[in-house]
């Protein structure tokens, strides 16, 4: 038996690479060095259509799955690890209102076809909230390190209450006391605009988080499944970054193990770096097919937050390992911007420090349990 992505994987991912070496891969560098967020960028995915990859055309996405959503990040992130996280919560902000939302056809499709930029935060009680009429509240308080504050268009928050309940209200970005507080100076990532997002007698509608096929749901149930849900669909996301980040340094220490000559020859002839390299694409193979079971897992309705978590914490420390590998292999270059490898390390650092291992643990556990 021979196992094999289906054409149609296939040619998603060719249409994507041409785009991210095209359009993407050319200003990373220069993006990164003045932490510049460029929306044209943003615009240009949604004219590809890959701001709606897994959702339903009927909202105006793609139609597609999980899986192929897994391969446009990993191509994105193989060349600009923060396109594909403005790409990830966009997508994971829509998809979430997709699946547990009560929103207008129009409103919901403008953030599906890329026509709005969404963003996604999570909050507890931090965040005040006064009832004033029947789903509606006033907001004040604070979120910290929100991604893509200031330049999304709807900000999706997702808040757990005390009951369990999950609410979503989406809040965009004209809404009268919303504003931008701190901006957080990262080390990686950093075109990836994050800040406080404040918010000052913020009227806003909150939708009840269950669609009609779940409001059978108890209200303990309700809440820990549409957050185990969410945890997966972010988890699975950052796999695939952190695998195609693991790709980009990788691709780059070949291409320069090849022409880099010492002693009379190219010095990926040498046993030491032969060995680096081979290792590093063992794990980046392994990375990337851990990912692609937990996104089809996924799709397919099967249990996946044990294998979401597992591609999760296996791609990150991966692409951190890689990337370090990499540096080694470019030597006192590796420390230089211009070769772009010592940027695949500070954004698989970013990511990882996004990795949650006591919330890891528990998911893996309890899958090992049940099997």
């Amino acid at each position: 038996m021979r196992f094999q992505l289906d054409e149609e994987y296939d040619l998603t991912r060719a249409a994507v690479r041409d785009y991210a070496d095209g359009e993407l891969a050319g200003g990373a560098l220069e993006r990164d060095e003045q932490e510049q967020f460029d929306r044209s960028l943003f615009d240009s995915m949604a004219a590809m259509g890959l701001t709606g990859i897994p959702i339903s055309e009927q909202w105006g996405g793609a139609g597609s799955d999980l899986l192929a959503y897994t391969i446009v990040l990993e191509e994105i992130s193989r060349v600009c690890a923060s396109a594909a996280s403005i790409l990830r919560a966009h997508t994971t902000a829509t998809w979430t209102i997709g699946q547990y939302g009560s929103m207008l056809e129009e409103e919901l499709m403008s953030l599906t076809t890329g026509a709005r930029l969404g963003a996604f935060t999570f909050t507890g009680q931090d965040l005040r909230r006064k009832r004033v009429i029947h789903g509606s509240y006033i907001l004040n308080g604070k979120i910290s390190s929100v991604d893509q504050a200031g330049a999304a268009d709807d900000y999706l928050i997702l808040v757990k209450q005390a009951n369990g309940r999950v609410s979503l209200s989406v809040v965009p970005k004209e809404i009268t006391g919303l504003s931008v507080g701190t901006k957080m100076n990262k080390l990686g990532l950093r075109s990836v605009p994050t800040a406080e997002l404040c918010f000052q007698s913020c009227h806003s509608q909150f939708i009840n988080a269950v669609n009609k096929e779940s409001e059978a749901l108890s209200i303990r149930a309700n809440g820990s499944l549409i957050v185990n849900a969410i945890n997966d669909m972010q988890s699975i996301g950052l796999a695939a970054q952190a695998t195609g980040i693991a790709q980009g340094a990788l691709d780059r220490s070949i291409a320069y193990a090849k022409e880099r000559t010492q002693f009379g020859r190219p010095i990926g002839r040498q046993q030491g770096v032969a060995f680096k390299l081979a290792d590093m694409a063992a794990n980046v193979e392994a990375s990337r097919w851990l990912v692609y079971d937990a996104a089809w897992s996924m799709d397919k309705g099967l249990s996946s937050s044990g294998k979401a978590m597992m591609a999760k914490r296996f791609a990150l420390k991966q692409a951190v390992a890689t990337a370090i590998e990499a540096v080694q292999i470019f030597g006192g270059y590796g420390y230089m911007k211009e070769y772009h490898v010592e940027r695949y390390l500070r954004d698989a650092k970013c990511l990882e420090a996004s990795s949650d291992d006591e919330l890891e643990y528990a998911a893996i556990l309890s899958s090992l349990e049940t099997e």
